[in-house]
C-alpha cells in the first residue's frame, strides 16, 4: 500500500511538472530526487539476500564444527584440510564458494578453527572453534561484528568456558 501511494504521488507530481513551464529543468530535478526517495525500498529488498548468504555460511561453518567433532572421535585428532574433511564426511561445501572462502586453522593440538571468510564487503564472516575439553570436544560459533573481508579472530577457551574473541559475537549453532 505504501508503494502504491508513493507511486501515485510521484506520478501526480511529474504530471504537474510536465504541464508547467520550464518542464525540462523540473524533470531533471525530479529524476535526481527519485533515487533518494526510493532508496529505502531497494535497501530493504537487498537485506534478505544478504541474510540468506550469511545464513548459508553460518550453516557451513557449523557443519564443519560438527564434522571435526566426528573426525576427532574416530581418528583421535582434528584435520587441517578442508578437502580431507569434505571427503571424510561427504559435506557439500566448496572451499572457494562465490560469496565465502572456507578454511581450517589449527593453533594447537587441542583446538581447531573453521572459517567462513566473506568475499564481499557487505557480508559478515564466521569462525567456528572445536576444543578438546578433557576427553570430549566442545564447539562454539562466532560472527564478526562488522561486515567485511576480514578473517575473524579465533574463539578462546580459558580452562572453564568457551568464548568469542573481541570484535566477534557468539551465535547459536
Amino acid at each position: 500500500m505504501f508503494l502504491n501511494c508513493s507511486f501515485h504521488l510521484v506520478s501526480v507530481k511529474l504530471s504537474r511538472i510536465y504541464s508547467s513551464s520550464n518542464w525540462q529543468i523540473k524533470v531533471a530535478i525530479a529524476a535526481l530526487t527519485l533515487p533518494v526517495f526510493f532508496s529505502p525500498v531497494s535497501e530493504a529488498q537487498v537485506s534478505p539476500t544478504l541474510k540468506a548468504k550469511e545464513s548459508q555460511a553460518k550453516k557451513f561453518v557449523g557443519s564443519m564444527n560438527k564434522a571435526q567433532q566426528v573426525y576427532y572421535a574416530e581418528k583421535a585428532g582434528f584435520t587441517s584440510s578442508v578437502s580431507n574433511l569434505l571427503v571424510y564426511m561427504g559435506l557439500q561445501i566448496k572451499p572457494d564458494a562465490p560469496n565465502y572462502s572456507y578454511s581450517i586453522g589449527m593453533v594447537k593440538k587441542g583446538a581447531v578453527f573453521n572459517y567462513g571468510v566473506s568475499k564481499q564487503a557487505n557480508l559478515k564472516s564466521f569462525v567456528g572453534g572445536v576444543f578438546l575439553v578433557g576427553n570430549k570436544t566442545q564447539t562454539i560459533l562466532c560472527l564478526n561484528a562488522a561486515p567485511g573481508q576480514t578473517k575473524p579472530a579465533n574463539p578462546m577457551y580459558d580452562g572453564r568456558d568457551l568464548y568469542c574473541a573481541a570484535g566477534t559475537g557468539k551465535i547459536a549453532q
